[in-house]
């Protein structure tokens, strides 16, 4: 699997610079993904792999994925996240061997049917 690498999807600008200091300080390799890159498997991604292609259309949302973190680090990353008070990320996922060979695009829709799958259990609680 990956090294230590968290990728980036639409968190980039003057309000997450506070994250990517973060990010350095804890060591982890940031990989800001571009819609050219879309296409290639998250594991290729998380290497620094793969050719650009056609840009896809942009995804609307910030997302971000950690890759090759340990749950206590994770915890600790998403901690920080929360006590810089940084913008809402709302699509996060961790690399795993499922969903390795998925695309950015395969990931968000996942994550758009999980987001969506909770919600409605939450309202008929």
């Amino acid at each position: 699997m990956a090294k230590q690498a968290i990728l980036l999807y639409n968190c980039s600008g003057p309000q997450w610079t506070k994250l990517h200091q973060m990010m350095m300080m804890l060591r982890f390799r940031i990989r800001v993904i571009t819609p050219d890159r879309y296409h290639l498997s998250l594991e290729e991604l998380a290497a620094g792999k793969g050719e650009a292609g056609d840009a896809q259309e942009a995804i609307p949302e910030s997302m971000m994925v950690f890759c090759g973190v340990g749950q206590p680090q994770l915890e600790a990353i998403l901690n920080a996240i929360h006590l810089a008070k940084l913008p809402p990320i709302p699509l996060k996922a961790v690399l795993t061997e499922s969903n390795r060979t998925w695309n950015s695009l395969q990931l968000r829709e996942e994550l758009l049917k999980e987001r969506e799958e909770l919600e409605k259990q939450q309202s008929e609680v």
